[in-house]
Order: structure tokens, then sequence, then C-alpha cells
């Protein structure tokens, strides 16, 4: 075999290898996250008289889907399945202070997020 004929088979091995993982991506991420609250331990957390309710509202163009979900007495708390996109996550608990940011959640992407929740004063 020649050099051309092996590097024109290499390119056409590499050419259709991306193109097949380009087929195989989802265009959904999924997202896991856990909240602490300030003053309060692990152990306090687990007997489950504390949870925070989780939002994640799309800010795209196209998709305005809203996902909801709320801590578990770890708290943990899961988006599988989340369509790719912008979004603002939204975390409130009573007693202390929401707290809000913006997130970008590419296709075929797993997103971890620990956050800290504040009293308010």
């Amino acid at each position: 075999m020649s050099f051309k004929t092996t590097f024109a088979a290499g390119l056409l091995a590499a050419i259709l290898s991306s193109g097949i993982s380009a087929l195989s991506q989802s265009g959904r991420g999924l997202m896991h996250g856990y909240v602490a609250f300030e003053d309060v331990s692990y152990n306090e957390l687990s007997n489950g008289k504390l949870h925070a309710k989780v939002e994640l509202r799309s800010s795209s163009e196209g998709f305005k889907g809203v996902y909801t979900a709320e801590t578990n007495n770890t708290g943990s708390y899961d988006f599988p399945q989340i369509s790719m996109g912008e979004y603002v996550l939204k975390i409130s608990a009573q007693g202390y202070k929401t707290y809000q940011t913006e997130l970008y959640i590419p296709s075929d992407f797993n997103c971890n997020l620990a956050t800290m929740m504040k009293k308010t004063n």
C-alpha cells in the first residue's frame, strides 16, 4: 500500500467516525446538584425537616420549559434529560436567601453544582 492510499484511508475513517459521533449527540444534558445550608450539619439535614425548592427555567429561544425539584434528605436533587440551552437556576428555602444564577447546558453534558444557602438576616 502506498502512502497516499494509507493516508486517504485514514482520513476517510476519521471523517466517518466524527460524523457518527456527531449523529449520536442527544441534544440533552443532565444536572445533579447539592444544597447545603449555613449552620446546618449534614446529620441535621438528614432528619428531613429542611428542603429547598429548585427551579431551572429556560431562557433560550424556542424552548421555554421549566424543570422543578425538591432536595432530598441529603440535600441532593437531579434534573435528568434537560434540553440543551440557556437557563436561570433558582434555589429557595424558608429562612434562607434565594440563590439565583444563569447557566448554559450543552448537549450531552453532565452538570454538577454545589450551593450553600445563606440565612436571611
